[in-house]
């Protein structure tokens, strides 16, 4: 048989998939053919894939390099990663820090009376408010816990209403549009008799 024919079946004949009256057909062929039963022989060698030792050579202070690469990238990573935990706590646990990137104004009103009249909104025995850092949503909040929506309105320090009167629902707030920094505001409300909490984020 051609020998080109034999060389075609020898992948087969390798794998052991080819059928009997196959392998005996190439079985004989290769007992008369010494040279496709070299070039068998070399076929069922198993492949080299080792490189020269020059190469080998030539790319061990890459692998230093590369490995020395990856220790960085995982010593940056758990670094990244720790000063983020630190820094979040700080921010969490410690009160000026927290105070200054998130900064908010609580009060507590007590309506006392069903008169439908103002009653001013003092902050820490301060009867102003003011945006005094870059971190202020600038919202006022109805705290969800409030009875009833409050109505609120804010003047400046010359009495002028700013922002003129708006209702608030208990959890929900109300965006302050084109309040200034570091300006003194005053917060009024009305509202039904009873206590309410007042935040401004």
């Amino acid at each position: 048989m051609n020998c080109n024919i034999i060389k075609d079946l020898f992948p087969s004949y390798i794998d052991g998939i080819c059928s009997e009256d196959t392998s005996r057909v190439v079985e004989e062929h290769i007992h008369h053919c010494e040279k496709c039963r070299k070039y068998l022989e070399m076929m069922e060698q198993p492949t080299n894939t080792s490189l020269p030792e020059e190469v080998m050579v030539a790319k061990a202070p890459f692998k230093k390099i590369n490995k020395k690469r990856r220790i960085q990238v995982v010593i940056s990573i758990l670094i990244t990663f720790i000063i983020t935990i630190i820094g979040s706590l700080v921010v969490q646990e410690v009160g000026v820090v927290n105070d200054f990137f998130f900064p908010m104004n609580m009060t507590t009103v007590n309506v006392t009376d069903e008169k439908e009249e103002w009653n001013k909104v003092y902050f820490d025995n301060k009867e102003y408010f003011k945006f005094d850092s870059i971190f202020w949503n600038k919202e006022i909040v109805n705290h969800a816990n409030n009875n009833s929506e409050v109505l609120l309105r804010i003047k400046d320090a010359n009495g002028h209403v700013v922002v003129d009167e708006f209702h608030i629902p208990p959890g929900k707030s109300k965006k302050l549009e084109g309040l200034k920094k570091n300006v003194n505001y005053y917060l009024e409300i009305k509202a039904k008799k009873g206590q309410f909490f007042i935040n401004v984020v």
